[in-house]
């Protein structure tokens, strides 16, 4: 199963995206989180396959998480 986090500093982004997916919530393990701190502690506890951020993040832009 292919993990998947989202960084997003908008909560009305991640509950749209959280919708959006959720057909795929069986075949995707998927992850929402509001920064760019809690991406890194997310990292720190395991193999993520992708990470699709927002760009402009307040604390951590999503190139700098990158």
């Amino acid at each position: 199963m292919k993990h998947i986090l989202f960084v997003d500093d908008e909560a009305r982004v991640r509950e749209s995206l959280q919708r959006q997916l959720r057909p795929y919530a069986e075949a995707w393990q998927l992850t929402f989180v509001a920064s760019g701190q809690e991406a890194l502690e997310v990292l720190d506890r395991g193999c993520i396959d992708v990470l699709v951020t927002d760009l402009g993040m307040p604390g951590m832009t999503g190139p700098e998480l990158l």
